[in-house]
């Protein structure tokens, strides 16, 4: 469901039990020339439904209770080389369908109506270091399923009809 490449590691997530030739629990790296799983794997107590890559950090939404040796609720940090969880934990309240990252924010989308100890529905944007949300919110009207960055603007997805005031079926940008 969910796929990163970052140098020549694939961060591959979804709903398995193997892959690469290995036991992995919904989330692995995979070498991007043999396809066989690294040593990487921080297991995954459910669904990943989308991955990021940033520096040395691997972002996972989805729909889980635990990833990385620790308790987190449907989005996680990881660190890229020892699959462990990092301190980033913005808790949201439902599953995270989508991921993007843009310098120092991390946006993610799904449909939760907390997230980052504040009240966001289906779009969020996170600070990189302390996973608290900004007060940016675009009061999107429903579930946010596809994100993408370019330059400023913020490119969503989903079942929404509106954003803001104004009417948009489905597709934004932001």
């Amino acid at each position: 469901w969910a796929l990163a490449v970052s140098g020549n590691t694939v961060y591959a997530g979804g709903y398995f039990a193997n892959i690469g030739g290995q036991p992995r629990q919904s989330l692995a790296a995979l070498d991007a020339t043999t396809g066989l799983a690294t040593a990487w794997n921080p297991g995954s107590g459910g669904r990943i439904l989308s991955l990021a890559v940033n520096g040395n950090t691997v972002y996972v939404g989805g729909q889980f209770g635990a990833i990385g040796g620790q308790p987190r609720f449907n989005l996680a940090a990881l660190n890229a080389a020892t699959g462990l969880a990092t301190a980033w934990n913005p808790n949201p309240n439902n599953y995270v369908q989508s991921i993007a990252v843009s310098g120092t924010l991390i946006y993610a989308g799904g449909i939760f109506t907390t997230i980052g100890g504040q009240a966001r529905k289906y779009i969020a944007a996170l600070d990189a270091t302390t996973g608290l949300a900004t007060g940016w919110n675009p009061s999107v009207n429903d579930a946010v399923f596809s994100l993408a960055v370019s330059g400023s603007t913020l490119y969503a997805g989903g079942s929404f009809t509106s954003v803001g005031d104004s009417t948009r079926s489905r597709i934004a940008a932001i």
